[in-house]
């Protein structure tokens, strides 16, 4: 499965009565690297009113978002972002929006609307990349399959950028997910072989 995201950290920047959204893009592989990004944000922008995000992972059944309005009235700004994401149609990504506040209040309507305008405008200078859908297939063996090991390496075109040895004897393989049944299946057929849930 093949899905859209962007390829690189990129900025947007939208006005509404004197309010400045300044918005920022970034690739988002997981979740835990959300906090980080959002801390150096605030403290590069202090004196900004508003820090808001969302983002989202994932694809199909698998998919993960999270919105924070900081401070704004609930629903004005973390959703109207995850809109423009949704609506970009891409995934691994996290939009944070930094508000200056302009002295005009703008209701939730207009709010709504500036931030998810805010969001676009950083997707929109984003370069978007098709990547395809992997996940992760742990297996141990024992020495004496080593060589069968080696083979299915080779025959199924793995390289050091597809795999990697995390003990002396297990290897995390990075598969298509639609492969993936088919890979666990052959590599448990052979004896020797143990594929770890």
């Amino acid at each position: 499965m093949t899905f859209l995201t962007i390829d690189n950290a990129s900025q947007g920047e939208y006005r509404e009565l004197r309010s400045r959204f300044m918005s920022f893009a970034f690739p988002l592989h997981d979740a835990q690297e959300v906090k980080p990004i959002v801390d150096k944000l605030k403290k590069e922008y202090f004196d900004a009113r508003h820090h808001c995000y969302a983002w989202k992972t994932g694809v199909g059944n698998q998919v993960l978002t999270r919105t924070n309005d900081d401070r704004e009235p609930s629903h004005t700004a973390g959703e109207p972002i995850l809109a423009a994401i949704d609506s970009a149609d891409i995934t691994d990504v996290l939009i944070v929006v930094v508000r200056y506040f302009g002295g005009v209040k703008l209701g939730a309507s207009n709010l709504s609307k500036a931030y998810r305008a805010a969001a676009a405008a950083a997707i929109d200078n984003a370069v978007k990349v098709q990547k395809v859908q992997t996940e992760d297939i742990v297996f141990s063996f024992d020495y004496s399959v080593m060589a069968q090991v080696n083979k299915f390496l080779k025959e199924n075109n793995f390289t050091k950028d597809t795999y990697r040895y995390t003990d002396a004897n297990v290897i995390c393989l990075k598969v298509e997910t639609e492969k993936a049944e088919e890979f666990k299946a052959k590599l448990s057929s052979v004896y020797g072989i143990t594929v770890m849930e």
